[in-house]
């Protein structure tokens, strides 16, 4: 399955090919921060791509935390 590189819209959930679904909640700089909608695991998703059946991976993530709002 092919995947091709995305910049992720703010606002947006997104399943992850994985598991979970990710909405993008804002972008530091490039870099969006996306947020698991169960458990409000946050990151920041570098090289984020998305594959033919829609879901989504990304290359790395880095400053992960729990949002507890």
């Amino acid at each position: 399955m092919s995947r091709i590189r995305i910049t992720p819209e703010v606002g947006r959930i997104y399943e992850n090919e994985g598991g979970g679904t990710y909405k993008c909640i804002d972008y530091d700089g490039n870099t969006p921060i996306m947020q698991n909608v169960k458990s409000g695991w946050t990151m920041h998703c570098h090289g984020v791509g998305q594959y033919e059946n829609g879901t989504i991976d990304w290359d790395y993530s880095t400053g992960g935390y729990f949002d507890e709002n």
